[in-house]
């Protein structure tokens, strides 16, 4: 069972590395970039303040990807990390507790618990993930939560 929550996302600040990928080489390329950004952030004396973050653009074929932690200040570029900062806007949210292969579930709840509050999704931005479980976590108590800006139906 998921429940959809309505929230304003502030515009956090993201220290992420970006790269293009097809849905089946997210998670390796995903656990690339979260070691490349930690080794940077730990390197430029940079605090994580936040979850884990893989924030989404759709294409044709392939997924603009930039995968990274949220991050209080500003971010030192190098070594292929730079610094993203999330939109201030609405948001929906959903949680998913289990393995990654799942999320599709999370995904069509929060699609028809946003068209069920008179909001539709805003296809043409980015959305994220936040990945609120530390990597060896068995598959099925991973907890990811699902964010995706909104509007009002008739916008």
């Amino acid at each position: 069972m998921y429940d959809v929550t309505f929230t304003r996302e502030s515009g956090r600040r993201v220290a992420v590395v970006c790269y293009q990928a097809r849905a089946e080489e997210i998670g390796a390329k995903a656990g690339e970039a979260f070691g490349r950004v930690a080794e940077h952030l730990a390197r430029t004396g940079t605090p994580v303040t936040g979850p884990a973050v893989s924030c989404y653009t759709t294409g044709p074929e392939v997924f603009d990807v930039a995968s990274g932690f949220v991050v209080e200040g500003e971010v030192q570029p190098g070594d292929g990390v730079e610094q993203c900062q999330l939109p201030s806007c609405d948001i929906a949210t959903t949680t998913h507790a289990g393995p990654y292969d799942e999320l599709a579930k999370a995904y069509d709840a929060l699609r028809a618990g946003v068209l069920a509050h008179g909001r539709r999704l805003v296809e043409d931005g980015i959305m994220w993930e936040e990945y609120w479980s530390p990597p060896g976590t068995p598959p099925e108590q991973t907890r990811t939560v699902v964010c995706w800006p909104v509007v009002p139906q008739d916008d």
